[in-house]
């Protein structure tokens, strides 16, 4: 029987801990579908962009012309087909799966 080494066994923990699996079937989903979002789904998306270093302006639940900018600029640095709205697509790479209806 193998060894697993402390820091790798406390990673996998660690991982598997935060990881969050999609409330949806993702084989039925259309990628370019933009669902309804709540403010604070709004506000996590937010976040979301902001921790990967795009500012959406204020995080404020409210989908603004500043948010929308945001959301463009990510679309087009991850190569996603999208015009700033909040499709399906946009919302799995941001990690917010579970928002995709």
């Amino acid at each position: 029987m193998k060894k697993i080494s402390l820091a790798v066994a406390t990673a996998a923990v660690l991982l598997s801990a935060t990881a969050r699996v999609p409330a949806v079937d993702v084989s039925q989903l259309n990628m370019s579908a933009t669902p309804t979002l709540t403010q604070d789904q709004i506000r996590r998306v937010q976040d979301a962009l902001y921790r990967k270093g795009i500012s959406p302006g204020p995080i404020d639940g409210v989908v603004g012309p500043l948010t929308k900018a945001a959301v463009r600029k990510f679309q087009d640095r991850y190569a996603i087909e999208g015009n700033g709205d909040l499709n399906n697509q946009t919302l799995f790479a941001l990690g917010e799966a579970d928002f995709a209806s």
